[in-house]
Order: structure tokens, then sequence, then C-alpha cells
């Protein structure tokens, strides 16, 4: 299934959304060897490149997961009533 280029490199863990809307401004991706525009979809078997250097999704990424614990009678809100 065809993805944003900026979310493939988000995805891949290369650099954030805004971040690589700004290095595909500047000219620095390259799909299948062509400089392509903001928007511009990759689908699986594309080469991409960021100055020079292959991007590849990684088939088995290991997942974190992050679990905090409030302890009872904290209050955290931005609420202000």
């Amino acid at each position: 299934m065809p993805i944003r280029i900026n979310k493939y490199l988000s995805e891949v863990g290369y650099c954030s959304r805004r971040v690589a809307d700004r290095l595909i401004k500047e000219g620095k991706v390259t799909i299948n060897g062509e400089i392509p525009e903001i928007g511009t979809k990759v689908e699986e078997g594309d080469q991409v490149k960021v100055k020079g250097k292959k991007i590849e999704k990684l088939s088995k990424q290991k997942k974190i997961y992050l679990a905090f614990n409030k302890p009872v009678g904290i209050v955290c809100t931005t609420d202000r009533r």
C-alpha cells in the first residue's frame, strides 16, 4: 500500500514529518533516483535515499511500550476550575 514519503521517513525512524518535508524541499531525498515532490507516494520495492544514504524499513521492528504510574492523590491537569 503506497504511503506519502514524509510518513515513510517518519515511520522508519529517520526524522519527523516536518523535517522530512524540509529535506524534500531542499532536494536531499530521492525515490528510485529521482527527486520527489512533497506528497509523492512510496510503494514497496521503491529505493529511498536521503543525502545519498539508502533508507529501508525493517521487516520486524521491535515495539517499545511505555507505562506510567500516577500515585493516588496526585492531580495532574491543565484545567484551572
